[in-house]
């Protein structure tokens, strides 16, 4: 062996040794960060609620046989680490200025879509729950003959602002679903269609850009639309718009990591019709003279200035003189769509089946109910699995209600 190729030789097991040292550091260093990660994870005080994103977190679940057996707790301890996992939101907003970087519009299931919208995917529908759902809607419906009943399903953003959409993004026929939907209501039950009439207002700003509900104008738009199919008499033209908020970021802008937009929330005050009214928020036992609940504004969740939020049943009492008494059963979309239904009823009662596990009959007789309606958005509408239980017939169960002030 030459004295050139000896050198060559020793540099080629100096440069191996440097290589090996290299590798091993890095994997101390990786050990230790996932160390600390780990550690950081074991003692963050775990999250009860996010207001990014507006929803409950995950708990840790319980170890028990059972759930091991069955596989359940592993699921359960993935979605409960995903959701408390440390420094989560950042790591989304991380991982939207990869996406946005490698060109993709659609982050953690929000479509990035033009004009600066923020458009949720659709869930796949659970037929099976919509059936449960519809079957008992039908057989309330009938139950209570002699009373009207409503069903408004509001299609969403990404079916009526699809040109809105990104490129080459996929479109769930909501015409189809509702279709669908439609074909399982009972002869009991009459269909209000808002499709056209939110169509017809696509350009003007009737969902939020950044939240997954729509604006009181989107709302005012299908209310006015109800009203000719309820029997609404001398529905109100004019209004006076408050804007409470002009620096709004929704759930969408939290889940996806974009803050590029902000939404105006407003509010809407009849400009020709008065009427005072109390609300009655029955489960926590408290009353205000206001369907809006100004501190909302100081939070994250501007939309929760409609009545704070979801509740399980909110009673209202007007002044109204005419003897008619409304019963809702509802998602959030219908929180801004009450303000327009209150100088028309004399009672108006909101039932939330998610979080509502009394007897709904009881509330029918105690109050002289004269119209119900059913009120969702259509995404909700097709993953819920709640109303039939809430109107499962009851052989007994009458609730002590008070009365309406």
């Amino acid at each position: 062996m030459t004295q050139r190729e000896e050198r060559k030789k020793q540099t080629g097991k100096r440069s191996r040794k440097i290589q090996v040292k290299f590798y091993h550091r890095l994997a101390r260093v990786f050990v230790v960060l996932l160390l600390v990660f780990v550690l950081l994870n074991v003692i963050k005080r775990d999250q009860e609620f996010s207001d990014e994103e507006n929803r409950m977190l995950a708990s840790r679940p319980k170890l028990t046989w059972e759930a091991v057996k069955s596989g359940d707790f592993m699921t359960d301890f993935e979605t409960y680490v995903s959701d408390q996992f440390f420094a989560r939101n950042q790591w989304i907003t991380l991982k939207l200025y990869e996406d946005r970087f490698l060109g993709k519009k659609e982050s953690n299931g929000v479509y990035l879509g033009k004009k600066g919208y923020l458009i949720e995917k659709p869930d796949q529908p659970d037929w099976e729950s919509v059936e449960r759902n519809m079957a008992a809607i039908s057989d309330f419906a009938e139950r209570h003959s002699e009373i009207p009943t409503y069903m408004c399903l509001i299609p969403n953003a990404y079916y009526i602002l699809e040109d809105r959409l990104p490129a080459q993004a996929p479109v769930r026929n909501q015409a189809d679903d509702l279709k669908k939907i439609r074909e399982m209501e009972g002869g009991s039950i009459t269909d209000i269609d808002v499709t056209d009439a939110l169509r017809q207002h696509a350009e003007e700003e009737i969902y939020y850009k950044t939240d997954h509900h729509w604006t009181s104008l989107g709302a005012r738009y299908a209310f006015e639309e109800a009203a000719g199919v309820m029997g609404i008499e001398n529905v109100e033209s004019e209004y006076i718009i408050h804007t409470v908020a002009s620096d709004f970021q929704g759930t969408l802008a939290s889940k996806s990591g974009y803050h590029g937009s902000e939404d105006l929330v407003q509010v809407y005050q009849p400009k020709n019709q008065e009427v005072d009214y109390v609300v009655s928020y029955v489960e926590e036992g408290e009353k205000s003279t206001s369907i809006y609940d100004s501190t909302s504004l100081k939070e994250k969740d501007k939309y929760t200035v409609f009545f704070g939020g979801n509740h399980a049943r909110i009673d209202i009492g007007t002044t109204q003189q005419e003897r008619k008494n409304l019963l809702i059963f509802k998602d959030s979309y219908a929180n801004c769509f009450v303000q327009f239904l209150l100088p028309y009823y004399q009672n108006i009662i909101m039932v939330d089946p998610r979080y509502y596990y009394e007897n709904v009959d009881s509330l029918v007789e105690s109050y002289g109910i004269t119209d119900i309606l059913f009120l969702y958005n259509v995404n909700t509408f097709v993953t819920d699995n709640s109303i039939a239980d809430v109107l499962a017939e009851e052989e007994s169960g009458v609730l002590d209600h008070g009365t309406i002030e």
